[in-house]
Formats: structure tokens, C-alpha cells, sequence
């Protein structure tokens, strides 16, 4: 149901900045189910759990039953409540997800509140899912102190399986615990790893907690309370980043090396936060907060980071609670509670806006909860009027995305570097081995033993295409007529440069100044041939300018989009800082292709080289990189190319378990 006058006011507060309506449903008007009956709604959770490429939304209460539910959107019947948790449970804010029996589906974790020392997991039942029958729950933990505000896994010891890590706000300590082999033969054994007030302040406890690669070493790391925790061996050291503690993020607001971190007061007072490395992340002094509200919030137990407009830059959600006492009548707390969007530019700064005021947020969450592609607002209160949720539908609820394995069926094709070794000796047998893995089109690039014309009849004999190669910024600069002559030959439609020459780690604004000049001449001339440029992004371009803009900016802003459009290898953005999904979204329209290849856990990212060792190239989902969002991003901005690059040894043993994993992602 679409209810036109809270819409109206919505607009008045936002539209004119951004191009988004807010479509508002809420079980207050019946539009949704009541899932729960208690009026303590303590947790929230988004997560894909039936894996069919769509967020389900999960609630949890510690007063009556059922105590943990989750609800599922039908486009057929509208939305569904699923029980997983029958009997009551006094269950706390937090919650984290991870398949931890391997079993290929995501399995969900929660604590005890200040009533109990435990903390549970319940295995997913994918893919039999019945409303009314439960999930099987297990003891993670079940003994010392109580109440487990906040939980999230990593891989924090680098060991290939995550670790859960979890607060313990009576004991005042945060613990560790590694899956043991069998986890349903709980409790798990875990061990603590930071013991102390960590950020508590005017908050009533230590909480929060996220995991990333804070300093840009290509390891995960633990970040909780006021501090981030570098992994050395088995120890976690502390470091100290901010004066408090509190609902806690680790994003990229602009383009480096390291992560931002962003902190709210979730349960108290206190300022919206980020902190920014100005030098070794592991010196607390390095660490400078910046105020983004200009005001103190009360009970902010809602911070959310996505790109909400879908910009190419990340925002911040950020929502204060009405009330937080657990009083049953209708005065709030905090009548005039308020919540804002701060859209961000990528370059550090933000817009701030109102996006409601008199209105309860606790844990809430965004998320595509309706499938159509973009981001929704979900919430639900805490005790004001519950039980209750409440969704922000962005622009209303639109057509359905296709599942990203179905648009992406017989696209994938394979740049032909990835086995340079083999085509030297055996071309004909090579292209028939890429033939035999279901692939169809491949990017070539110059190879010197072969003629444009012995390398058309290879392909043909192996009933292979190629419309795009690469070749030297050179050969465009220099030798152009023989450029659109192999083209012709070969069926080429785009040529592509995948290096501007320049000293080593150098690479500057002269660099890219002369690169724009040579593109926009080059790409004019061959567009005359009917021929298409390119670049391809190398990492070292991403090199941050005055402004916060890139080198990279300067340059695709300074070519023609006529003539001139851009491969974005994933591999090397995310090695210069990027997040590729972000900068294709950035530049929708302009990348042509896109090369898709994973980064080893361990290899440094944001140095601006152009290079890494061969050995880093993995086989894809088993890396650091998120290929759900970048492919989605790809079929959004209208990528036409996608070919998966692997310059390890190993390539012959990765390309198969790689195709299979893109192909299964929904």
C-alpha cells in the first residue's frame, strides 16, 4: 500500500537534492505482517538465506514467542513470515551470519542478553524452508558471564575459515571462537582477545563490531569498540583509533589505501564519527575524527553504508531511537528522534539530508529487500508501538532483477594473456581447450609469432570470436594504419591499450596528459575505420589529486565518450584502492569491458604500482574480492564485455572452479 501524504512529506525534505521517492509501507496499516508478539524487538539482520540472489529480513525479540523470525518478500502474495525460533529467548542486539557447517548456506549466530550466558547458532534447513517449523539451534557458548551485544566473523588468523568474534559486555571482554570441526557438538572453545572499557564512555557498554582490511595489507581485520585489532600470529593488537565506542563501520568513503572508520552512539550519547588514517594506521595518533552531524545524537543504534543512489560513491544511514526504555506506553523517549542520509561524493565529503524525524530506528538495515535493484530502508523500534517494522521502499517496488547467473549465461569470455605460455607452442590446441570450457569469445592480445590472419583462422577453426584486443599505447601513438589493418583482419571492434608508459611508480599528471591526447587522437581516428578504443585500467592511475579526484578521473573525464571507452580490470581497481563495483557505477556507459580476476588474501592493495606477483591471481570467490556487487554493477551501467583473466601458473587448474563460481551467483 502506498501512503501518499507521509510520501509528500518525505519529498519536501529530500527531493530536491536527489533524484529518489520513498514509497513507505509499515505493519501499523496492515501493510506488512506482525511477525513477532513481544514488544522488546531486539535484533535485525539482513541476509540472502534461500540463495535466491534476494535479501530476506530477520527480526528477533526477547519477549514471547516466537522469538526469532524472518520475513521473505513474494511477489506473488507479498511478504511471508518465516519462524526459525519458536520458544522464547531472551535474545540481544547483534547477529551475524556465515555457513558455518560448510554446507554451502548461510547460518546465522545471536547472544544472550544481560539474562544469559549464551550464544547460539541455528542451522539454515536450505533448501526445505516451512513456516511454522523452527530451525535447529546450538550452543556456541553457554557459561561465564552474560549479555552478547554485537557478534561478526572474519577470517581474522588468515587460517581459510572465518572466526567468530563476540563481546561479552559483563565480562567487559571480547572473545574468539573458531568453528570446531563438528559445531553442532557445542559449546565451541573460545578464548578472549581484548579485555577493558574499550570506547564505553557516556555509552552504557562496549559494542560494535566489523571486520575489514583496515590498513590495506590484504588481511582482514577486527575492529570493535574504539579500537582495531592488528593480527599478528595469534595476538590481536589493540589500537586505539577514537576517544568512543559505539555502532561501528569500516568503508572507503574515498579513494587510499586504508579504511575510514565511522562510529555512532548506539546506546547513549555522542557524535557521528569518522575517523581517518593520516599515516601507520597502527599509531593511535595517526587517527584524526571528524564530526558529521554537528550535533550530539541519542541512542543511534542505527549506521548503515551503502551507495543508497547508486552514484558511485558510498553514503552513511544513520537513525536515532524514539525510546530505549522498555516502558509499555505511547510517549517516546525522544519524541523528535530524527534520521539522515549523508550522501557522500567519493571523495570524503557529504551532503547531509533529513530523512525523517519523529520516528524509531533500532538495527536498522539496508538492503534490495524487494529485489528490483535498489536499496531499501527497513527498520523496526526497539518497544515504541511494537511489535512493529516499518520500510522505505526507494522508488516503490519495481520490476524483479533477473538472477546475475541467468544475464550473464554465455558471457563470459576469456582474455587469451591468461595463457600466453601455452598459445606460443600450441595455439590450435589451446583455443580448442577454451572451446571445451563452455567459453565462446575471447580478447586477444599481440602476439608476434602469428599473423593477424593465422590467428582469425585458429580462432575459426576452434569456433571461437574476438571482438576486442589489446595492443601498446605505442602501436596507437606510432603505427595506427597497422592497428585498424589487424583489426579488420581479426573482426576486432574495439582495440584496447593496457599500459601508458611512464617511470616506475611515477605515474603522474604529465602521464595523463599525454594518455588523453594520444586517446582522444587515436580513438577519433579509428572510430573513422569503424573501430572502437579503450583503456584498460592498470591501478597505478588511481593515484588521489588535491580535490580527492583520481588521475583516473581526470583522464575519463577529459576523453571523448564517443570515441573512447574503458576496460575496468576488477583486480587492478581493487589494487589501486577502488572498490570496482563503486567505479562502475561511477562512470555508467563508459566501460566497455571488464576484466574479472581475485587478489590472494595477503596482498597488499592501494600502492599504486601496476603490479603484483602472478602467484596473486586466485581462482575467483576464494580471493578478496566481492564479484555479487561488481557484476551486478557490470549488467547495471551496461558493460558489454566480460572476460575472466588469470595469469597464474596454476590458470589451467582455476579457470574451471572459477566459471563455476560466477556462474553461481545470484
Amino acid at each position: 500500500m502506498k501512503h501518499i501524504s507521509f510520501l509528500v512529506i518525505l519529498l519536501s525534505i529530500s527531493i530536491s537534492s536527489i533524484a529518489q521517492k520513498w514509497e513507505y509501507n509499515s505493519s501499523a496499516f496492515g501493510d506488512i505482517p506482525d511477525g513477532l508478539n513481544g514488544h522488546q524487538q531486539t535484533a535485525a539482520m539482513t541476509m540472502d538465506i534461500d540463495k535466491d540472489g534476494v535479501d530476506e529480513w530477520i527480526i528477533a525479540s526477547r519477549v514471547g514467542t516466537p522469538s526469532l523470525i524472518y520475513y521473505k518478500f513474494d511477489r506473488a502474495i507479498g511478504w511471508r513470515v518465516f519462524s526459525i525460533e519458536k520458544t522464547n529467548m531472551t535474545i540481544e542486539a547483534g547477529g551475524a551470519h556465515y555457513d558455518i557447517d560448510n554446507d554451502g548456506d548461510e547460518d546465522i549466530v545471536f547472544g544472550g542478553d544481560w539474562q544469559s550466558n549464551e550464544v547460539w547458532w541455528w542451522e539454515n534447513p536450505y533448501p526445505y524452508y516451512n513456516p511454522n517449523v523452527p530451525w535447529k539451534r546450538y550452543v556456541i557458548k553457554n557459561d561465564g558471564q552474560k549479555q552478547h551485544h554485537d557478534q561478526v566473523f572474519g577470517d581474522f588468523l588468515g587460517i581459510g575459515r572465518d572466526q567468530l568474534a563476540f563481546w561479552n559486555q559483563q565480562m567487559k571482554t571480547l572473545y574468539l571462537a573458531q568453528i570446531p570441526q563438528r559445531p553442532k557438538e557445542g559449546p565451541w572453545p573460545y578464548s578472549p582477545i581484548f579485555s577493558g572499557d574499550a570506547g564505553k564512555s557516556k555509552s552504557w557498554y562496549a559494542e560494535g563490531c566489523d571486520a575489514a582490511d583496515v590498513d590495506g595489507d590484504g588481511k582482514v581485520d577486527l575492529i570493535a569498540g574504539n579500537y582495531w585489532f592488528k593480527v599478528e600470529g595469534n595476538k590481536f593488537n589493540a589500537i586505539r583509533f577514537g576517544d568512543e565506542g559505539g555502532r561501528i563501520k569500516a568503508a572507503k568513503f574515498k579513494v587510499g589505501k586504508r579504511m575510514q572508520l565511522l562510529v555512532s552512539p548506539g546506546d547513549g550519547k555522542g557524535k557521528l564519527m569518522l575517523y581517518t588514517c593520516t599515516g601507520n594506521a597502527e599509531d593511535p595518533k595517526n587517527w584524526k575524527g571528524v564530526d558529521l552531524l554537528g550535533r550530539e545524537l541519542v541512542h543511534a543504534h542505527t549506521l548503515e553504508v551503502a551507495d543508497i543512489n547508486q552514484d558511485g560513491a558510498l553514503d552513511i544511514f544513520v537513525a536515532e531511537m524514539a525510546q530505549w526504555s522498555d516502558k509499555t506506553d505511547s510517549k517516546p523517549d525522544q519524541p523528535n528522534a530524527e534520521a539522515f542520509i549523508l550522501y557522500g561524493d567519493g571523495k570524503g565529503n557529504f551532503n547531509k539530508t533529513l530523512f525523517q524525524k519523529g520516528f524509531d530506528f533500532h538495527e536498522g538495515k539496508l538492503a534490495d529487500i524487494d529485489g528490483d535493484g535498489d536499496i531499501d530502508i527497513l527498520s523496526k523500534p526497539y518497544t515504541w508501538n511494537a511489535p512493529r517494522v516499518d520500510i522505505w521502499y526507494q522508488n516503490g517496488t519495481g520490476v524483479a532483477k533477473q538472477k546475475i547467473n541467468k544475464e550473464i549465461k554465455d558471457r563470459i569470455g576469456l582474455e587469451m594473456y591468461s595463457l600466453r605460455d601455452y598459445t606460443k607452442t600450441d595455439l590450435p590446441g589451446t583455443l580448442a581447450y577454451v572451446k571445451g570450457l563452455g567459453i565462446n569469445e575471447v580478447e586477444i592480445t599481440d602476439v608476434t609469432k602469428f599473423t593477424a590472419q593465422e590467428y582469425k583462422t585458429a580462432l575459426d577453426n576452434a569456433g571461437l570470436t574476438a571482438r576486442t584486443k589489446l595492443t601498446s599505447f605505442e602501436a596507437i601513438r606510432d603505427n595506427i594504419d597497422q592497428v585498424i589493418a589487424d583489426c579488420k583482419t581479426l573482426g576486432i571492434r574495439y582495440v584496447g591499450i593496457g599500459w601508458i608508459p611512464h617511470r616506475p611508480n611515477q605515474f603522474g599528471m604529465e602521464d595523463a596528459k599525454k594518455a588523453v591526447e594520444v586517446f582522444n587522437t587515436g580513438g577519433e581516428k579509428l572510430a573513422q575505420a569503424g573501430i572502437g578504443l579503450f583503456y584498460h585500467c592498470h591501478g597505478y592511475e588511481f593515484k588521489t589529486l588535491e580535490d580527492g579526484s583520481t588521475l583516473f578521473d581526470y583522464i575519463i573525464q577529459n576523453t571523448n565518450p564517443t570515441n573512447m571507452s574503458y576496460e575496468c580490470d576488477v583486480y587492478w581497481a581493487f589494487h589501486g584502492g577502488q572498490d570496482p563495483a563503486l567505479l562502475l557505477r561511477k562512470y555508467p556507459g563508459r566501460f566497455l569491458a571488464i576484466h574479472l580476476k581475485d587478489m590472494v588474501y595477503g596482498q597488499a592493495t592501494g600502492e599504486l604500482s601496476g603490479g603484483t606477483p602472478l602467484t596473486s591471481d586466485v581462482e575467483i570467490g576464494t580471493g578478496q574480492l566481492d564479484f555479487k556487487p561488481i557484476l551486478r554493477a557490470a549488467l547495471d551501467t551496461g558493460v558489454k564485455y566480460m572476460y575472466l583473466e588469470d595469469e597464474n601458473a596454476d590458470v589451467k587448474t582455476h579457470l574451471p572452479n572459477s566459471l563455476k563460481y560466477l556462474y553461481s551467483i545470484k
